[in-house]
């Protein structure tokens, strides 16, 4: 189903774009213009690439397509390259800075490539530019001189190149492309070895090795793939265990090169995991686009539209995909795979943005538009890559497949670290709310979770969010009583009251008396009056230990006081200033 989706997505696409897909050319990326002059000599190397931020974005060219079957053999008799855009290595033999292979293998494709294009020069395919490239492709004087140009550039051997002619571009003259079609048709007329595509269920020219995948992990990767005779049956070998059509494959292949650029521009690539989403029928809003964005306007309208049952933007019943991929080696790893309906995922998204509602550190208002990547920075100190690899996905797809799917304890524990550890940073909104949502959302069939809401409530008589709220408490009591001190309560204390309050909580009990004492004026006293409240409901003893969900709502308890404090400091503040502008 996954591959069928794929498909129907790029026959899609094609009907908006007919440049999106075509079966004898593939879209790929140029690093490199040789241009040449009317009687076939150099005329210059020009760069297609351009830095942004540390890597390198290559320009990109329809090439002619060839199977990369054809292309991978290593028979020195059947040995092929690209039509007119191949890497510098295949078509001028260079090895690197001042090195010139001497591999029988590259000297065969090298010399395909020549031959291929003479041939075509001698059909009279667009003479004026294929001739000249034909001659200065065999001139050695020039080959060195690209070579050493190439040198200068510091230009890699995998890179490709493409060609013109005194400003013309070879690779898209009508003539040229309509001999590739032709040599296409003619080489798949010869091919008498059909099976039944999986996806399309027709009987077709199958692949024998599926096309590699660009851009994910640190190599070309591919989706299908059978190397091994554990992965064969009934005589098979490699993709011919999973028989797709050579259209059908195209075709996945450009659905899955439009959707890794479209996340990566996103932002949807977490540990090299790239996070792709595509709907049925077109659709004028994506609600997945808004864990990216977080637009604050359109979560309150996505929420208030799912709360009176009515659509965004004109949604329908059409299918919605989504799929995480990462790489492995060379070959590409689906992480997860979500088949829904795009009410369904709006209503589920709706349901992630009200999971994560949490009072504002001002205590004044409720912020529940977290933007995804800042619920994971939330959780490490500074890279993603400190988060165990599966966290990004299992969030993401929480967030797709709704309330009924748990999130994972392993991000509840890397948010809760992270509070332990952080010692400048422990009310940050973004990572209170993952916790909140993991407690909500909690495999356990407790109910005491279920009770978390945005902002302080006064009726929770759990352990653990007594406990938090009268940590907040004891670190109010010493500021009132001491102000700003260097290493207070909550830099010394916090991470093992969260986990043990029994060994600590009875200590900073005896230290709130003296802080007590010396506190004054009415902010005290509404103080003191919590700290009573607080150890009334708690009774006569700590709890000895909380185990990860109560140290989530150790967590939630103290964020929320701490919150209310300032609110009420806000509140009096403001009646201050009104009092004195009415005298």
């Amino acid at each position: 189903m996954m591959l069928q989706a794929l498909v129907s997505y790029a026959e899609r696409r094609i009907t908006e774009d007919s440049d999106f897909f075509d079966p004898d050319f593939r879209w790929e990326k140029a690093a490199w213009r040789i241009e040449i002059t009317r009687d076939g000599k150099l005329g210059g190397l020009i760069p297609l690439k351009t830095k942004v931020g540390n890597r390198w974005e290559e320009k990109r060219v329809r090439r002619p397509h060839t199977d990369v079957n054809e292309i991978s053999v290593r028979s020195l008799v059947k040995a092929k390259s690209y039509f007119l855009c191949d890497t510098v290595e295949r078509v001028f033999r260079y090895e690197g800075p001042n090195a010139v292979s001497t591999d029988p293998l590259i000297l065969a494709r090298a010399a395909f490539f020549r031959g291929l294009i003479k041939k075509a020069a001698d059909l009279r395919v667009a003479s004026a530019l294929l001739q000249p490239l034909a001659n200065f492709l065999g001139e050695e004087a020039e080959m060195n001189e690209v070579r050493r140009q190439l040198t200068d550039a510091d230009a890699s051997p995998q890179e490709n190149v493409v060609f013109g002619i005194e400003g013309v571009d070879v690779i898209t003259h009508p003539e040229v492309v309509e001999f590739w079609r032709q040599q296409r048709q003619s080489t798949s007329s010869r091919n008498e070895e059909k099976a039944v595509c999986l996806v399309t269920g027709q009987l077709a020219d199958c692949v024998q090795t599926a096309n590699k995948i660009k851009g994910i992990g640190g190599q070309d990767t591919i989706l299908i793939s059978a190397n091994e005779a554990a992965f064969c049956s009934f005589g098979l070998e490699k993709a011919q265990n999973s028989a797709i059509s050579i259209r059908a494959e195209g075709l996945a292949k450009a659905a899955l090169d439009d959707l890794i650029a479209r996340s990566r521009a996103q932002h949807l690539v977490f540990n090299q995991t790239f996070h792709l989403h595509w709907t049925r029928e077109p659709v004028a809003f994506d609600p997945m686009d808004l864990l990216g964005s977080a637009d604050e306007n359109a979560v309150e309208a996505l929420l208030k539209s799912v709360q009176h049952g009515q659509q965004v933007h004109g949604l329908d019943a059409n299918a919605y995909y989504a799929l995480s991929l990462s790489g492995n080696g060379a070959r590409i790893v689906v992480r997860d795979w979500l088949e829904s309906t795009v009410p369904e995922v709006e209503r589920h998204i709706a349901e992630w943005f009200s999971d994560l509602a949490i009072v504002q550190l001002d205590g004044l208002g409720t912020k529940r538009d977290f933007k995804f990547g800042a619920l994971l920075y939330a959780m490490v100190r500074e890279e993603l890559d400190e988060l165990p690899p599966q966290i990004p996905t299992q969030l993401l797809h929480g967030a797709l497949r709704g309330r009924t799917v748990p999130l994972p304890q392993t991000a509840l524990a890397a948010a809760l670290r992270r509070q332990q550890l952080d010692q400048d940073d422990k009310l940050r909104p973004a990572r209170l709310a993952v916790i909140k949502a993991c407690l909500l959302r909690s495999s356990n069939k407790s109910t005491i979770n279920k009770t978390m809401t945005e902002s302080l409530n006064a009726e929770i008589r759990d352990p653990a969010y007594l406990c938090g709220r009268l940590f907040a408490v004891f670190d109010r009591l010493q500021y009132l009583a001491l102000g700003g001190v260097n290493a207070g309560v909550v830099e010394r204390y916090y991470a093992s009251a969260s986990v043990t309050p029994s060994l600590v909580m009875g200590r900073l009990f005896r230290n709130a008396q003296f802080h007590l004492a010396k506190a004054e004026g009415g902010t005290a006293e509404n103080v003191r009056k919590d700290f009573e409240t607080i150890s009334s409901a708690l009774g006569d003893h700590f709890p000895p230990t909380l185990d990860l969900e109560a140290q989530g709502r150790f967590a939630l308890g103290y964020y929320h006081q701490k919150a209310d404090y300032r609110r009420r400091t806000a509140e009096r503040k403001e009646a201050a200033a009104k009092s004195e502008n009415s005298n």
